[in-house]
């Protein structure tokens, strides 16, 4: 059994935990705003997964049935009769909103040795340093689930690697995989997510450049906007966040979260649990729970030390696979 399925069968009576438990906790509305507003460079997850609050810490989402709502139907009503009657199936899925929580401490020595007008940066980067912590955490949740051809409707790879620059047709393979997605949802794709390297092999293939700037004009290389517009898709993101995967006191291994693929979906542009989305994220919110607020934990006298804590409740859940294709391992065929 595995953990949510064990969230879910009431066999863990005590999973509803909050952040902080003292009396004396303070939310800091100025740390809260560092927290709410601060989002490290090249992170994307929640442009894929957007949020949807939710006030229960698990609950169902509905799966419509996409044959019922695009399946013909006889509109003709017989005089005196009643107007045919319309149905919809509806299956349900389900979420469980985990508590992801960070602190870090400010301790007796930083606040005698900082001069005044030092101390409340101090503090600040407390803050700072946990959201990097908490977000690198949701961008390799996220990477992890959306980069698997488990999780997508449909995956292929490309014919020639796009460091190919003779023999491969990137902008060829990317309109292919949306167009199988579009096929297979009804829906076009609106958002294209590309790893740092197949971004950098997309933007510098001659093929994308000289369609952009014309041929062997000596454009420069294509930017996000243009290949939107390219591509007639509303969002173009990529993924340039790293991690180090190296444990603790060992030497620093950095390694790409996105890499050298290219996912194609689409997202509701109203985000809403009850409408069809490639995925998101369920975010539970309510008085009393940690949302990205900043805590400030009471001195403890045996630490000589203060703490800053951040949490928030999320689950990022797959909502609908066929809204999503994937092309894998752009530039290593």
């Amino acid at each position: 059994m595995n953990t949510k399925q064990i969230m879910f069968s009431g066999h863990s009576p005590n999973r509803r935990r909050f952040s902080a438990t003292g009396h004396d906790i303070h939310i800091d509305k100025t740390l809260s705003q560092i927290a709410i507003n601060y989002k490290p460079e090249g992170f994307i997850a929640d442009l894929i997964m957007p949020m949807v609050t939710v006030d229960k810490q698990s609950d169902h989402y509905a799966v419509f049935s996409r044959a019922d709502k695009l399946r013909r139907q006889n509109t003709i009503r017989a005089q005196g009769t009643r107007a045919q009657r319309v149905d919809q199936n509806v299956s349900s899925g389900t979420f469980y909103a985990e508590n992801y929580a960070l602190y870090s401490p400010v301790t007796i020595e930083e606040r005698a040795n900082a001069d005044p007008i030092y101390l409340q940066e101090i503090i600040n980067g407390r803050t700072e340093l946990i959201m990097d912590h908490l977000l690198l955490d949701m961008e390799v949740r996220v990477a992890s689930q959306v980069n698997s051809t488990s999780n997508v409707g449909n995956n292929a790879a490309v014919g020639s690697s796009w460091l190919d620059v003779d023999n491969s047709d990137p902008l060829g393979d990317v309109n292919s995989i949306m167009d199988t997605v579009q096929d297979a949802c009804t829906m076009k794709p609106n958002l294209v997510v590309f790893g740092l390297d197949a971004w950098k092999a997309f933007k510098r293939h001659p093929d994308v450049r000289n369609l952009i700037y014309g041929t062997n004009n000596g454009g420069g290389y294509a930017n996000q906007t243009q290949v939107g517009q390219l591509l007639e898709v509303e969002n173009v993101v990529v993924g340039g966040a790293y991690q180090n995967t190296a444990d603790e006191n060992l030497t620093e291994s950095l390694s790409k979260i996105w890499t050298n693929n290219v996912l194609v979906a689409y997202k509701s542009p109203r985000p809403n649990r009850d409408r069809p989305s490639f995925a998101y994220s369920f975010r539970w919110q309510g008085a009393g729970l940690p949302n990205m607020q900043a805590e400030r934990h009471p001195y403890d006298s045996h630490t000589k030390s203060e703490d800053v804590e951040v949490g928030y409740y999320q689950d990022e859940v797959i909502t609908g696979s066929e809204y999503a294709g994937l092309l894998t391992s752009v530039t290593s065929v």
